[in-house]
């Protein structure tokens, strides 16, 4: 039933697009009176990612058609500027990105949100560079910070910054003495578990076994049986949705369902509870940059407008392009539709307040600097603890 909806969902998005692109001429750079914002957004509509794809299309989109239904954006002088938003499937992969991030800028847009994968960020963003086109993205691996590429902007802070906050709640919350780490041989995972083993030292621990798997594995019986042989009394995971959920039932299918797991941000998408099954997942702490049971009264005017919208179980982690559409709107109200001029504001933001959270840009290109950890306890999630992160520009 799911699976249906999504899909029927996807169709009618890739609808309005064609919608949206009706109303412009010459690939929607100018209608006469009123302009065109192109937003193409590259993100994992098929394959293993395909369930973040999902909500980070339902989130831009949402914001999109609010903007446009409330007469789009009033320019520098006065212009008339609508939106046209394209969503790109990355396939979830590396090579998927690339082509992609090339289809996206033959849509000649001005401002690019996605790719959501570390490895696809990394693979592709020379693209958009050479084009110079700013892109938003998701990915969390130190390795995919700017590095020289000032038109790389994320909307998620490196593992470097959450992973002790993971730690830090393991420690402090649950008492953790003994924990064990499983993780997937990806850019995300991995750079998850480098930034693991130092945050551990911090606190005098040293895991008691370190596992790892490939993306696509199905039978993680042998890794968890050698992480309950070591007499662990925590599993940090690390991976992605299809792996992480399987890992949770399987460890309860082992009779290990008494030990806490530790994963961070994608293992809060509702796709992983479904595959663990929810008596599973009860437990799960995981780090995330909204926590739906924050009682901030913006947050929770948010949900509502939300779920009013789709009915639907949010993945708060992969919420952001909401707020990214709206940071663009008010850059392009300030500059006009000039890319260069997009990214150095882009750059220089500072203290926006979006539906999410607040965005300042550091010198590495990071706009969040907050993260939560939470629980989920009967079918909803508790906040356990917030970290606010410095701002080096």
């Amino acid at each position: 039933m799911r699976n249906r909806k999504i899909i029927a969902l996807l169709v009618l998005m890739s609808m309005t697009v064609f919608l949206f692109a009706g109303c412009s001429s010459d690939k929607g750079a100018d209608t006469g009176d009123t302009q065109v914002l192109r937003i193409a957004h590259l993100a994992p509509l098929t394959g293993g990612a395909a369930s973040y794809g999902f909500y980070m299309i339902q989130a831009a989109s949402m914001a999109v058609e609010e903007i446009n239904a409330a007469g789009g954006i009033v320019g520098p002088n006065g212009e008339k500027i609508m939106i046209e938003y394209t969503e790109v499937d990355e396939t979830s992969n590396s090579a998927g990105a690339i082509d992609a991030t090339k289809k996206a800028i033959s849509l000649e847009p001005h401002v690019i949100l996605g790719p959501n994968r570390s490895g696809g960020v990394l693979a592709a963003e020379k693209l958009w560079k050479e084009a110079k086109i700013p892109a938003i993205t998701d990915a969390t691996s130190a390795l995919t910070t700017q590095q020289g590429n000032p038109y790389t902007f994320r909307m998620q802070i490196s593992s470097e910054y959450w992973i002790p906050l993971l730690v830090r709640t393991a420690v402090e919350k649950y008492n953790v003495k003994k924990p064990a780490v499983i993780y997937g041989l990806n850019d995300y995972s991995k750079a998850n578990w480098a930034a693991t083993e130092p945050s551990m030292t911090k606190y005098g621990l040293e895991p008691v076994t370190v596992q790892t798997f490939n993306d696509g594995d199905q039978d993680f019986s042998a890794q968890l049986l050698e992480i309950k042989n070591s007499g662990a009394d925590a599993i940090f995971i690390y991976g992605y949705t299809p792996e992480v959920g399987k890992i949770t039932r399987q460890r309860s299918e082992l009779g290990m369902a008494d030990i806490p797991v530790f994963s961070e941000r994608a293992a809060s998408v509702p796709s992983v509870i479904e595959l663990a099954g929810e008596e599973n997942y009860e437990g799960m702490v995981t780090t995330t940059t909204l926590c739906t049971g924050d009682p901030d009264e913006s947050v929770q005017a948010f949900l509502k407008k939300y779920n009013d919208k789709y009915d639907d179980i949010i993945s708060a982690t992969h919420i952001n392009h909401y707020d990214s559409v709206y940071i663009v709107k008010s850059i392009v109200e300030k500059v006009g539709l000039d890319r260069e001029k997009i990214r150095e504001e882009l750059s220089k933001l500072d203290g926006y307040k979006g539906a999410v959270g607040t965005y300042t840009a550091d010198k590495e290109g990071n706009l969040v600097h907050h993260m939560f950890t939470q629980v989920y306890e009967d079918g909803q999630w508790k906040l356990l603890l917030k970290e606010e992160y410095p701002v080096d520009k």
